[in-house]
């Protein structure tokens, strides 16, 4: 089986609002309103891919693709820009349901940030995922950055022990949903 890693295109949005999913917590933007369904949560996420003004952007998104369909994606961006791309995301939430995500900074000036990054469950074991990583880290340099950050959940040692295996360290601590996250950083210089 053939893996490409490219650019993320519109078309490409369904896929990418997918796997970026898999790396949310789903439960707590659903909990935020009562009105909101995974299948309303998955449109709204398409529409942040398809623009190119948030967080999620096609413009902040490699992805990978296998047999013609998208299998992997990640998303990240300049911390410095990420209340700007946070905006638009905030104000499209339902009133009322962006108490705790208008709050969080994930991220700030100084480093690219990795913000989602999901892998379809039939693929993984593939390499994709350390793939689309070298792919982030490559966009990261030509772009001028020499550290690349991202959170973790504190109860996720799996996920912190794939991130240390790729030359993450802990940077510190951050509160996001009630859920205490690290926050880790890679030289890439």
């Amino acid at each position: 089986m053939e893996i490409t890693i490219r650019d993320c295109r519109k078309e490409d949005s369904p896929s990418v609002a997918r796997l970026l999913m898999m790396a949310w917590p789903v439960e707590e933007f659903l909990a935020m309103d009562p009105s909101m369904t995974l299948e309303n949560l998955h449109e709204r996420i398409c529409r942040y891919v398809e623009a190119d003004n948030t967080l999620y952007s096609y413009l902040n998104t490699i992805v990978a693709v296998a047999d013609g369909k998208v299998c992997g994606a990640i998303n990240g961006y300049d911390g410095a820009s990420y209340e700007r791309l946070k905006r638009p995301v905030v104000e499209d939430l339902p009133a009322g349901s962006t108490n705790d995500f208008s709050r969080v900074k994930e991220t700030e000036a100084g480093e690219y940030y990795l913000d989602s990054i999901g892998v379809d469950p039939s693929m993984r074991s593939h390499g994709i995922g350390s793939r689309l990583f070298e792919a982030a880290f490559d966009r990261a340099r030509r772009q001028g950055f020499g550290k690349v950050g991202l959170i973790v959940d504190v109860d996720k040692p799996k996920a912190e022990a794939l991130y240390r295996r790729l030359g993450f360290t802990e940077a510190g601590i951050k509160d996001f949903f009630g859920h205490r996250m690290k926050h880790m950083q890679k030289d890439i210089l």
